[in-house]
Order: C-alpha cells, then sequence, then structure tokens
C-alpha cells in the first residue's frame, strides 16, 4: 500500500532534520510520492498482462549559496534517508555554482483540490479492473475485430517540504484506458479513450465501441494526394496541437529571441478570435494539484483570450531577473469550447479531411511553430459537407500557429482525450498542410 499521509509527512521531516545537522547553513527542498500503479494490458481481445506497483520516492535538494546539489531515494528506511543526506551534503560541498539558483519557498497558501482524489478509484482493486478489462474487450469479440488496449490506475499522495517552512501535500488519483480496434483486413483501426481523475463516467464497452466503430468506418481506405486542405481535428489531434503551443509560451525564450513569440506582444492578437486557452487547477475539466514541483500555489491563469496573448509562463529566476511577478507551472489546460455542434462542423466544407488523432509529431522548426506527424486511427474525406470515404493517413507538415489562427468553428462539446489535465473541443481549420502519404493503418 502507499504511504499513508502522516506517514510521508514524517518521513519528510526526519530528512530535513538530517539535513539540518548535517549541513545547517544549506536549504534543503524535499519532495516525495508514494504512490500505487496498476495496470492491465490487452491484445487480440484477451488480457496479456497486468501488474501492480507500490512505489515511494524521495528527491532532495540542497543549496548552499549558488552550489546546488540533488540525489533521490525509493527507500524510506532510517539507513536509506541517512545514506540521501550523506550523499546530498556531500555533492553539494563540490558543486559547481549556479547563477540561476533561486532560494526555496517557504510556507504558501493553497486549497486542497476535491476534484483531484476519487475514494471509489483509490479503491479500486484487481477485480474491479479486470471487470472493466472485460467490458472493454466483449464489443471487439462480438463484431469479430482484434482489440488492445490499456488500462492504468495511479492513486497516491504528493508532497514538498523545505527548510523554509513549505509543506505542500495532497492525495491524488487517475485513471486511463486506451482502446484500439483493428478490422481482420489490417486496412481499418479505431480508438477510444478515457482520462480523468475518477471513476465517474467510465463506461469501458462505451469507449471499446467508439474504437469499434472507428475501425469499421475506416476500413478499405480511398487513395488522397497530399496537399493543404480544410480540415476538422477531433479534440485528440486538437489537443497536441493545444500542448505543442502552449509548451512554447515562455517569457523567457521570447525575451531573448528564441521563440515565435519574441516578435508577440501581450495584448496583440496571435490566434482567432474563437480561441481562448487557460489552466484552472480547480476546474472539474482540468483537475490539476494546486502546486508547482516547487511547492510555488497555483490559481487560474489566462494564456489567451478571445485570440489575444495574455501572458507567457515565466520561472521565479526569470521573474526576479526582470523584475517581474512568476507566472505558470500549471501541468494543464483547456481550450475553451465553442458553439458549434461537433455533428455540424463538417458544414461549409466543400473538399477536407477529418482527422481522428495525431502521433509521432516533433518539431521542425521553433519561429514558426512549425510542426510535424502522423494522422492515424480514422482519416476521412469531406466532400460537400458530408463524410464520403475513409481515405490513407499522411504526414502533415503545419505551423502551429497558422492552425489556430485560421480556425472558424469549435465543438460545443469538450473531452479529455490526451489526459486528466487536457481538455479540448474539435476544431475546424483551412490551409492545413498534409504533405505526404503515409503507408500505416
Amino acid at each position: 500500500m502507499p504511504l499513508p499521509e502522516k506517514q510521508v509527512t514524517a518521513v519528510m521531516q526526519r530528512v530535513l532534520a538530517a539535513v539540518k545537522k548535517s549541513q545547517p547553513k544549506a536549504e534543503a527542498l524535499v519532495s516525495a510520492s508514494s504512490r500505487r500503479i496498476a495496470h492491465v494490458r490487452f491484445s487480440r481481445n484477451t488480457v496479456a498482462t497486468s501488474g501492480e506497483v507500490d512505489e515511494t520516492s524521495l528527491r532532495l535538494t540542497l543549496k548552499l549559496g549558488q552550489r546546488v546539489a540533488s540525489a533521490a531515494t525509493n527507500q524510506a528506511d532510517d539507513a536509506s534517508l541517512a545514506a540521501l543526506v550523506e550523499r546530498t551534503s556531500h555533492a553539494v560541498t563540490v558543486a559547481p555554482e549556479d547563477p540561476e539558483a533561486m532560494p526555496v519557498l517557504g510556507a504558501q497558501p493553497f486549497v486542497r483540490n476535491p476534484n483531484v482524489f476519487d475514494a471509489k478509484l483509490d479503491a479500486l482493486g484487481a477485480t474491479g479492473r479486470a471487470a472493466l478489462v472485460k467490458q472493454a474487450i466483449e464489443p471487439g469479440k462480438a463484431r469479430g475485430l482484434r482489440v488492445a488496449g490499456f488500462f492504468q490506475q495511479v492513486n497516491g499522495v504528493f508532497c514538498i517540504a523545505s527548510s523554509a517552512g513549505l509543506q505542500a501535500l495532497h492525495p491524488a488519483t487517475s485513471v486511463e484506458l486506451t482502446i484500439t480496434a483493428r478490422t481482420p483486413s489490417g486496412t481499418g483501426s479505431g480508438r477510444g479513450h478515457f482520462h480523468s481523475r475518477s471513476l465517474a463516467g467510465l463506461d469501458a464497452a462505451a469507449v471499446a465501441t467508439k474504437a469499434c466503430d472507428g475501425a469499421s468506418r475506416s476500413e478499405n481506405p480511398r487513395k488522397l494526394e497530399p496537399g493543404r486542405y480544410s480540415v476538422i481535428l477531433e479534440p485528440h489531434a486538437t489537443a497536441i496541437l493545444l500542448r505543442s503551443l502552449v509548451s512554447t509560451m515562455d517569457q523567457r525564450s521570447a525575451d531573448e529571441g528564441r521563440s515565435y513569440f519574441s516578435k508577440k506582444k501581450v495584448g496583440e492578437r496571435v490566434a482567432s478570435p474563437l480561441v481562448t486557452i487557460a489552466s484552472d487547477p480547480r476546474s472539474p475539466l482540468t483537475p490539476m494539484l494546486p502546486f508547482d514541483d516547487q511547492g510555488r500555489s497555483l490559481e487560474a491563469q489566462r494564456w489567451i483570450t478571445g485570440g489575444t496573448l495574455e501572458a507567457l509562463s515565466m520561472s521565479r529566476y526569470w521573474a526576479a531577473k526582470t523584475n517581474r511577478q512568476p507566472i505558470g507551472g500549471h501541468p494543464g489546460m483547456a481550450l475553451a469550447a465553442g458553439s458549434t455542434p461537433r455533428s455540424t462542423l463538417t458544414q461549409g466544407i466543400k473538399r477536407g479531411v477529418l482527422i481522428s488523432r495525431f502521433w509521432y509529431t516533433n518539431w521542425v522548426d521553433g519561429p514558426t511553430l512549425l510542426l510535424t506527424g502522423l494522422t492515424r486511427d480514422g482519416t476521412y474525406l469531406i466532400e460537400d459537407g458530408q463524410l464520403v470515404a475513409p481515405v490513407n493517413n499522411f504526414r502533415f507538415n503545419q505551423s502551429v500557429a497558422d492552425a489556430f489562427g485560421a480556425c472558424d468553428a469549435l465543438s460545443s462539446e469538450v473531452e479529455n482525450a490526451s489526459d486528466p489535465e487536457t481538455s479540448t473541443p474539435a476544431m475546424r481549420t483551412h490551409d492545413f498542410l498534409l504533405a505526404s502519404v503515409s503507408e500505416a493503418v
């Protein structure tokens, strides 16, 4: 079992007390997690592997002047904790000086987030996982399709404490179910997914049915030539573009001329007026821990509102250097829903493509936000506002900024399609470059 909250807190206080004796002039930051990770993997309509691991990890960081050193352990007994302190205490005396090292934080105000922990998910055992996976396999078996997938649950406690009086602790749970269905011909593939902090709303059979429907619908794809198309991006594909965009929204790289945002200022338009991006730890759509990896309290933050840039993330070091306030540290975000029902996004498209999912994405050019990747698990031709046929997959080369700039519709429905902390609608955009044909299914 994961260690209870009181025991994790006690372990961290023991580490801080030992540091005070070993390196009384050093600042100390301890981060810890004690969690259970359980999974079931299935393939070809049968369970392939299952497992359950309890793990406790601690990381100690010491700052002595501008020298910084860290060490970690996965044991919480007295000898292991003493060894952790000894290793780090020695390392910090010989580490080179780091001019960007910041003091550890003291006590921070934060409120527990009830959306991050689910007691029912915390109590789910092997029998419950097996029942859910059985429900996920049945639709594929009944339809003569090959179903594969992965179920994982995580439950535990996460904590950060410092020698300056910081103590931030929070329990958390998460669940993931991803399913891929393939047709016997090998030409059709579909995917279903569920990502959440809670078991509420998990219908494993419905997730599998979505994957099976996609497999049947995408079988025997038609040949379509590469080119620039109007596209509808399903929520998973939208999430990939969203996370890619937000990962570049950093104030330091912008100030140093290394970013697309180097030529953009707060208050300028950077996307379609339909685009609003925000992070809110307490939103049920994007439930996050209420503190970052340094223990700083996280509040709701707008990044883009109505296409206008509101903020770029900024580290504590860069904020101090430039006489500003630090911003960000949020692990998740939401692209606000639009007003168009998902079923009507195809209307008005004379010739375009619907894309279910992206994968294997990589940056090509940072300053222009040019991203490349592949489509997967269902790509479809749109003609005269209607889905008419499945088509081959593509490699795309597309500026993420241009994609959000050309957006003219967002669905009124949203999903957590890639992880529990990212919420996205489907998006319609234009002049999207499907650069070459991919033979992958």
